[in-house]
């Protein structure tokens, strides 16, 4: 596998030699600490061949287990002491992050979770503030050293809480670890805030929470580009139910200095939507997670996260209750994990994490993020265009910028649930219908009228050949039987 770069437009990542990467990442945050191997080959193929790129895996994470003990029972620090880690507990992550590279995937690494610098989570505890500015780059160096010669390693540091948490400025805490993790990986000395070009071999962003109060929910909403070391920005655009991640997407898409951007934390798949949990409750279900895919890969996302409720934290089955209905064996397979395959076919094939939001071709400009926003981007480096709608929709799209009036154009709705295109009318197909724009316009209905329905009408310029195929990603006999192993 190669080391991974920024691109030199600043919209998207790819490796050294030019590759782009297709991010589509799964939250797997307390995989370390909560799977044993088997189970965690299991997973690792399961997730392969659904067409996931990324794996995102936290080092440290109290969350499940405060003790951050391994599944053989190892705790990650002895007496709590980040100056005093476990061998037998980082062996594990080593064979972990091992295994995660001999399936091809990259990695997103968390070398601490935000609880233990702010000393509280997000139900009231207090906890012992582990991480502070005084041991952060010790720690920083002893994890960026151990890990610099892996090429599948990309950073983060936060961990589900902003740098001013609570009105205490913990950003010399992060500063620090990301100092140390330079010293770690390049044997340099940088500066947080001095600009270096060593900085790009570590690849690090920042994951901050959906700050209720505010709605900050990025990366930069308290860094400037001051901060030398963030190479790539992440949202957390939440779990809520009106939340219009598009607009925060646009919102890093247009800053000044071009920064790859995308929603590493959006709604997951069965979380509940609401707090406390009553009989009222909704759980999210699959179109949430496809709205938001589309949504911000149309508005300039260069990839996207997926995460399950029941995953992020691998819940066994003994500890399934009322929020958290499934155990993670049975969420990996949930309906909207398998439409993660057509996710990925979208862009690559459209070379959408590259796209060129262009909202301007919409004659009805909706504001709803329950039904009826449209999201539309050039793709194809501008020779296709895609618009994403949820619900029925008719109306007329103004081509004049991308199809002048006389122009003929190949067109097709392709389906999100199943990969696959149809006619105007609801009938698979395979075959383009073919429009010539009257006067730089043209009118489009969406096939169906059904609740929950979602489509994407493709037009190209140059070809009718089919825009989207499907893939196979993975054949599980290449690795042997899968088998399911418990170890709680």
């Amino acid at each position: 596998m190669e080391r991974i770069r920024v691109s030199e437009n600043g919209r998207y990542l790819e490796t050294v030699s030019g590759k782009p990467l297709i991010w589509i990442a799964d939250t797997a945050w307390t995989l370390p600490q909560r799977m044993k191997w088997d189970d965690a080959e299991y997973y690792m193929q399961t997730r392969k061949r659904q067409g996931f790129t990324v794996l995102q895996i936290c080092a440290l994470d109290p969350e499940r287990d405060v003790k951050m003990r391994n599944p053989a029972g190892e705790p990650a620090l002895f007496d709590n002491d980040l100056s005093r880690p476990n061998e037998a507990y980082f062996h594990y992550l080593d064979q972990i992050l091992d295994m995660a590279q001999s399936y091809g995937f990259y990695v997103l690494l968390l070398p601490v979770w935000g609880q233990l610098v702010t000393g509280d989570d997000w139900g009231g505890g207090v906890f012992e503030k582990i991480m502070t500015e005084e041991n952060a780059y010790e720690y920083g160096h002893y994890i960026g050293n151990r890990y610099k010669s892996r090429p599948n390693l990309l950073w983060c540091l936060g961990g589900d809480r902003q740098p001013i948490h609570k009105d205490v400025d913990y950003r010399p805490v992060w500063r620090k670890l990301a100092e140390g993790l330079a010293k770690g990986i390049t044997g340099q000395d940088l500066q947080a805030q001095v600009p270096d070009p060593l900085w790009q071999d570590l690849m690090i962003t920042y994951h901050s929470c959906h700050e209720m109060e505010t709605g900050e929910c990025s990366t930069m909403s308290y860094w400037t580009d001051e901060e030398a070391w963030i190479s790539f920005i992440m949202l957390q655009s939440g779990h809520g139910l009106n939340i219009k991640n598009w607009e925060i997407v646009k919102k890093e898409y247009d800053r000044g200095k071009p920064l790859p951007v995308w929603d590493g934390e959006p709604a997951y798949e069965d979380m509940s939507t609401s707090w406390p949990i009553t009989p009222e409750t909704k759980f999210h279900g699959p179109d949430i997670v496809r709205k938001r895919a589309y949504w911000s890969l149309l508005a300039g996302a260069f990839g996207y996260t997926y995460g399950h409720a029941n995953v992020w934290c691998m819940i066994s089955e003994k500890e399934r209750n009322q929020v958290m209905r499934t155990d993670w064996y049975e969420a990996v397979h949930s309906e909207a994990s398998g439409q993660i395959a057509f996710l990925r076919s979208f862009l690559e094939d459209l070379e959408a994490y590259n796209s060129i939001p262009c909202q301007e071709v919409l004659e009805k400009r909706t504001e709803s993020c329950e039904q009826q926003h449209r999201q539309a981007a050039y793709v194809l480096q501008g020779e296709a265009l895609a618009v994403y709608y949820t619900g029925s929709a008719q109306e007329s799209l103004c081509l004049e910028g991308f199809a002048p009036a006389g122009t003929t154009l190949y067109g097709w709705w392709y389906n999100p649930r199943d990969g696959k295109f149809y006619t105007a009318k609801g009938a698979e197909t395979t075959d383009p219908f073919y429009s010539e724009v009257p006067s730089g316009r043209l009118h489009v209905t969406t096939p169906q009228e059904e609740p929950e329905e979602d489509w994407i009408l493709l037009l190209r310029k140059d070809s009718p050949e089919i825009p989207i195929r499907q893939k196979i990603y993975y054949h599980k006999d290449e690795a042997g039987q899968e088998k399911k192993v418990f170890a709680w």
